[in-house]
């Protein structure tokens, strides 16, 4: 949960979290669209309108209503899918595979190595989208990460094992999240995008907070079938039942979620020349990496940069929370002795659950008004989120007891801030900062900035979370967070100056 032209403000209330490709599969999107035009009739342009959903969100022709509603379900059901296994994945090590000391170090590299993997997959992914259709992709992607989710709990080890079915998971997890994107410039019309784009943020956040109030507790639910609630056959039973359905829903969602009909012209048009798809693949490749590199480029606007500096912290805190959260919980109930290690712990579910989903549930509700604030000052919306970012990660960074309701403020604090900065980011990169031909380039490197962000904090604070204390990953996400509020302060004061000191009248303070 790919991980986004492209969204209006209100749109990145997703990125959830969890998501976190979206971005990057536009940028591939947007080469492999502009060169499917090729093969596409000149009366395949501008679609006529002629339905809508909800009687708000314009849809192109032949997309159907329920076509879309079960796309935005699809949406949905990946994000809860997704959030699911990275919080259970401390059940895994901690209950199954025995680890312990060593926990939070595995928990890093694996987001780590399982991030670059998603890097590269979400754009393979967007250029397949030229020969495949969407549908098929995203179906696809189900049926990965359902296998992988019934696997996982049978590794016998984490490496190889467990690092391997993570790669393999990641390569679905990134054909869900692209094909957000993707779905997105098909089905409905491209400068008319705000509504469907706020939608899809809202499922993603509605998903997150499903997988914590229900999925996470499947485990407990199925205690009658066996003899004892910390019998670790839990946690596989769970997996199972997650992993089944999202199987079935993969070849389910094919028969429902919109059809493209430009695939099949083209793919008709070009069956047999494999010298012209393979060229058509040398060509997108191209076209991404300058796009790339345009992106690059356009950091030299101060706004566009402070916007890349904040996605690698808010994307990063989208995995310290649903990672490091459940696996400190998880640590805390075995060291005070209500839970052992090579067993399944209903407590440390249930606290999780509750922490993580009234925070995210929390920080959904206050996204909007974020989205509202940066209207009117994109850099004071963003110091407000870079501020109740640090006073949520901070305190809880040093906090003895996670599971205390003081805990659960810091929690939602955190989320907030979050959400915030994700939204606020998103306001500085909007296209009406950024010309035509760069945006694709800019909300690929946005995208970018972020998975090198989840990266390099999830391993960092995950080796942390071992050596020096449990509270290490949030406390780097304050740092982050205050680092990020600074900047954009010093951002604001310079266009102050530049504007009554220097007589720039053209220098907009606030919108």
């Amino acid at each position: 949960m790919s991980n986004k032209e492209y969204y209006d403000k209100e749109q990145v209330i997703a990125n959830d979290s969890y998501y976190h490709h979206d971005d990057l599969a536009m940028t591939a999107d947007h080469g492999t669209n502009n060169s499917s035009s090729i093969h596409v009739d000149n009366d395949n342009q501008e679609e006529e309108e002629i339905r809508k959903f909800l009687w708000l969100v314009p849809l192109k022709a032949h997309v159907h209503p329920i076509q879309f509603f079960f796309f935005l379900f699809s949406v949905f059901a990946s994000l809860a899918v997704i959030v699911y296994f990275s919080a259970a994945q401390s059940w895994t090590l901690t209950s199954l595979l025995f680890v312990d000391d060593s926990a939070g170090d595995i928990t890093g590299s694996l987001s780590f190595y399982s991030e670059f993997i998603s890097m590269v997959a979400v754009l393979c992914w967007g250029v397949a989208s030229d020969y495949l259709e969407k549908r098929t992709i995203n179906s696809i992607s189900f049926v990965i990460m359902g296998i992988i989710v019934i696997a996982y709990p049978y590794a016998s080890d984490v490496y190889p094992t467990l690092l391997i079915l993570r790669f393999i998971y990641s390569v679905g997890t990134a054909g869900t999240t692209c094909m957000m994107a993707g779905f997105l410039l098909e089905v409905v019309p491209g400068e008319r995008s705000g509504l469907a784009s706020g939608l899809i943020g809202t499922c993603s956040g509605l998903g997150a907070i499903f997988a914590a109030f229900v999925l996470f507790s499947v485990p407990t639910r199925m205690s009658h079938l066996v003899e004892s609630q910390f019998d670790p056959r839990l946690i596989i039973y769970g997996y199972a039942v997650i992993g089944a359905v999202t199987i079935a829903l993969g070849f389910i969602l094919w028969f429902i979620t919109p059809k493209n009909t430009r695939h099949i012209a083209s793919i008709t048009k070009n069956s047999g020349s494999n010298i012209v798809a393979m060229s058509g693949w040398k060509t997108k490749s191209v076209e991404v990496v300058d796009n790339l590199r345009h992106g690059i480029m356009a950091a030299k606007d101060p706004r566009i940069a402070l916007g890349y500096v904040s996605s690698f912290f808010a994307r990063a805190d989208e995995v310290i929370i649903t990672h490091f959260i459940s696996l400190w919980v998880q640590q805390y109930y075995i060291d005070i002795g209500r839970c052992k290690v090579g067993s399944y712990c209903p407590y440390a579910s249930s606290s999780t659950q509750t922490m993580t989903g009234i925070a995210q549930s929390v920080a959904l509700v206050v996204a909007p008004f974020f989205g509202l604030g940066s209207h009117f000052s994109k850099e004071w919306s963003l110091i407000i989120a870079g501020c109740i970012g640090v006073a949520g990660c901070i305190p809880f960074a040093f906090t003895i007891d996670p599971t205390a309701n003081t805990s659960l403020a810091f929690v939602v604090l955190l989320a907030m801030g979050e959400y915030g900065m994700i939204v606020s980011s998103m306001a500085l990169i909007a296209r009406n900062h950024v010309k035509p031909e760069y945006r694709g380039g800019v909300a690929g490197v946005y995208s970018l900035c972020g998975c090198i962000g989840i990266m390099i904090v999830s391993k960092v604070g995950g080796v942390l979370f071992d050596k020096w204390m449990k509270g290490a990953p949030f406390l780097l996400l304050g740092i982050g967070h205050g680092l990020v509020a600074l900047l954009a302060f010093i951002h604001f004061i310079y266009m102050v100056i530049r504007k009554y000191g220097y007589g720039h009248k053209d220098v907009k303070i606030f919108y």
